[in-house]
């Protein structure tokens, strides 16, 4: 009887648990994609990964002269603010969304060919979620 009781219990505290949902916000930034194709922009990458709360992943990609670029991001429904900041190769930043969220937007025109970082910081994390689902894209025309 006490192993059922055990069992039981364990279920209950994992139900309770709330994990990322990288479809969701891969899904969101699906959408973004295919309706971007409509005003000209063609994807360079895009990516999926979890964030924790305070937790960041930084991506190395290289923006070429007389292109645009945006970067479009979407968290699932526990990334309560997602910062999105463009940094140059030395590390200095160059460029911070302005409307952090579930959803920030950023773009740059690159006056050289150089090598860049962004950055994505999981500001707050919502709902008692162990970590949030988070898409990247770096679109491009």
């Amino acid at each position: 009887m006490l192993k059922h009781s055990f069992l039981f219990l364990s279920f209950l505290t994992l139900g309770s648990i709330a994990y990322a949902d990288e479809k969701e916000a891969d899904d969101c930034l699906r959408s973004k994609i295919w309706s971007g194709y409509d005003d000209g922009w063609a994807v360079r990458t895009a990516t999926t990964t979890s964030l924790a709360q305070d937790d960041h992943r930084v991506y190395l990609v290289t923006l070429y002269a007389g292109n645009e670029y945006k970067f479009e991001v979407c968290g699932d429904k526990s990334a309560q603010t997602i910062d999105l900041v463009l940094h140059d190769a030395e590390g200095r930043e160059i460029k911070r969304a302005g409307n952090p969220g579930q959803e920030p937007i950023l773009q740059y025109k690159p006056a050289s060919t150089q090598t860049y970082y962004v950055a994505l910081y999981a500001s707050e994390i919502k709902g008692g979620a162990d970590a949030a689902g988070v898409a990247l894209a770096v679109t491009y025309r």
